[in-house]
């Protein structure tokens, strides 16, 4: 429950990007935003134990995740809207929410 509503109000922060254009410039703001968490809440994560290590590597592994979910999010963002522009997605702004889908996943 936890993850739902860290999801949700990750969301929330991030809907007045939903104003500024198509996916190509809100998914990779949002991948920022949500990439880490969906990864580190992934049960198969490596970071679900004490590391021992202090606060410099968590926020380095923190940095990472944002710039590995920005990357995502800016291929999936291009990706949905090229399949919105050639009529390939029934709904533009499905899944605009996840950086890790496109306008056309399940």
């Amino acid at each position: 429950m936890l993850r739902c509503r860290t999801l949700v109000l990750a969301c929330a922060g991030s809907l007045p990007l939903l104003a500024t254009g198509g996916c190509t410039l809100v998914k990779p703001a949002i991948g920022a935003v949500v990439g880490p968490i969906l990864i580190l809440s992934e049960p198969a994560g490596g970071f679900g134990g004490g590391c021992g290590c202090d606060g410099r590597g968590v926020a380095a592994a923190f940095a990472a995740l944002m710039a590995l979910g920005a990357a995502i999010g800016l291929v999936t963002g291009v990706v949905s809207d090229v399949q919105a522009l050639s009529g390939a997605a029934a709904d533009p702004t499905a899944n605009w929410w996840h950086p890790m889908k496109t306008n056309t996943s399940d």
